[in-house]
């Protein structure tokens, strides 16, 4: 356990006496939903209605970093209200196919069938029924009778950090475990609110999902498909030497609850956006990664690659800046960014896919993954191929 030496005004993590072994990351997949709609149709199709035709809205839009995105919504669904049943019965709706393809594309990944998943945890925000995604899904996929189930709701953008470090400790333990992220967030934009706070969430968030199976590092590899037999989910390579999940990091600003929420109405989820997000995580990110390096022995110029949740362009660009990295060294998150604007949870997850596709990491490489949320939450882990 992590002996902690409390000081005035913070707190100090002294070294670890004895890491555990790290888990692997076996098999990813995503999957978004069909509908696939640049950022002037978003907002001259479905938003332009509700939040105008000013400059500044459209400069918003904009000026995101985003090309396109990925939502369930019909052009006019907006049009009538919608109640928070309603939302949450379409949530269910689109949950359901859109988890099973990326689960599907996971296993496939990994050359494993779904009876080999021992424990499955499910994240989300944006939708709560029970029983849940993960019973629900359980059932559809004929997944085993004795399978255990951890659902992880309501943490925002940096929800599949802490499924990711619940699949590590269950792998540690010899069991194979199934992280899904999923969120549709497009569901819970409120038309009668033309603030700058709706209009800049309603620039931001899209729907996606993201599966990565994660094995004890002593599981064998010859059952893994071939990379021909994997090309479908478009990985350069099946995930048979990683990334080997080395150890997370967790820190939350208490004094800034108010910056980051995502409140329950009558009419779904209302989002919450302070402008000050961006240099509360600035002025934290650096103290956090260092804490989570040094622990593990290392220092920023040891990280190869760095795969941080693409918040926003503005908060990539803070923390590029404020971590002191070479212009460029968050493309990853930056290119998930353009094409599928930012998902919420299963984000970091397409980040991490996104640097197996394109970085194409080498054994002995290590990366930092990093995601973000209320609390103000910073949420982080070192991996390794």
């Amino acid at each position: 356990m992590d002996e902690l030496r409390v000081e005035r005004g913070g707190w100090q993590q002294r070294e670890r006496r004895q890491q555990p072994a790290p888990a692997a990351i076996r098999g990813l997949g995503t999957a978004v939903p069909q509908q696939q709609l640049t950022q002037t149709e978003i907002y001259d199709e479905i938003l332009a209605p509700f939040l105008g035709t000013n400059r500044l809205a459209r400069r918003i839009f904009q000026h995101t970093g985003i090309t396109c995105r990925h939502v369930v919504v019909e052009r006019d669904y907006y049009q009538r209200p919608r109640s928070t049943e309603a939302r949450n019965r379409r949530y269910l709706q689109e949950a359901l196919p859109l988890a099973e393809r990326a689960i599907a594309r996971c296993l496939e990944d990994a050359g494993l069938q779904i009876d080999a998943v021992d424990d499955f945890i499910v994240v989300s925000c944006t939708g709560i029924d029970t029983p849940g995604l993960d019973l629900q899904l359980a059932h559809r996929l004929e997944m085993r009778p004795d399978l255990r189930r951890a659902t992880i709701l309501g943490m925002g953008c940096y929800g599949a950090m802490p499924g990711l470090l619940r699949a590590a400790e269950a792998a540690r333990a010899g069991r194979m475990a199934l992280l899904l992220a999923l969120e549709i967030c497009s569901l819970h934009f409120q038309p009668d609110d033309d603030s700058i706070e709706n209009t800049v969430t309603s620039a931001l968030f899209a729907d996606g999902a993201a599966a990565v199976l994660v094995s004890p590092t002593n599981a064998g590899a010859a059952d893994q498909a071939s990379p021909q037999e994997n090309g479908s989910n478009g990985h350069a390579a099946p995930l048979t030497s990683g990334p080997y999940l080395v150890d997370f990091e967790t820190f939350s600003d208490f004094q800034s609850l108010d910056q980051m929420s995502f409140r329950l109405t009558d009419t779904g989820f209302r989002m919450g956006l302070g402008a000050a997000v961006p240099d509360i995580l600035a002025d934290n990110v650096g103290p956090f990664v260092d804490r989570l390096l040094a622990r593990n022995g290392l220092e920023r110029d040891d990280v190869d690659i760095w795969g941080v949740h693409p918040g926003s362009g503005k908060i990539l660009d803070f923390i590029e800046g404020r971590l002191e990295l070479e212009e460029g060294a968050l493309d990853h998150g930056r290119a998930v960014l353009c094409q599928y604007g930012n998902m919420s949870s299963p984000t970091v997850l397409f980040v991490l896919d996104e640097i197996h596709r394109h970085a194409t990491p080498r054994p002995g490489d290590r990366a930092v993954l990093m995601a973000f949320g209320p609390g103000l939450t910073l949420e982080g882990a070192l991996v390794q191929w």
